[in-house]
């Protein structure tokens, strides 16, 4: 299995750097549909890097594709840079689990967890 990324240039340099083989360029968030039903038909892809841009753009596609029951490939969300300044203060893993699960774990002693609604 292998880990693919569809992203902007920048992003796709950094994951590069980190040691990335297979990165997809797309310059306009909105060319991506294409691409990434290409890259999650790829029976090799076990994980597919999705920057947010693209990720936001393309929400109901990257849905049905995870709404398909298939395995893989798993399709991972990233912050790209100026989307990590904008949200300062966010702890990322701590918004993706509440994301993923509906419930705010980082709650103090004594008070409810948060639903979220999403």
């Amino acid at each position: 299995m292998k880990i693919v990324s569809l992203t902007n240039a920048e992003t796709a340099m950094g994951l590069r750097l980190g040691g990335l083989k297979e990165s997809h360029i797309v310059e306009d968030p909105k060319d991506a549909a294409e691409i990434l039903l290409e890259l999650t038909a790829d029976t090799d892809s076990g994980i597919l890097i999705v920057d947010d841009d693209i990720a936001r753009m393309h929400h109901k596609l990257i849905d049905d594709i995870r709404a398909s029951k298939k395995t893989f490939p798993i399709i991972v969300e990233i912050q790209t840079r100026e989307r990590k300044e904008a949200a300062e203060g966010i702890d990322p893993l701590t918004d993706l689990i509440k994301r993923a699960i509906g419930v705010d774990i980082s709650a103090e002693k004594g008070q409810e967890p948060q639903s979220t609604d999403l």
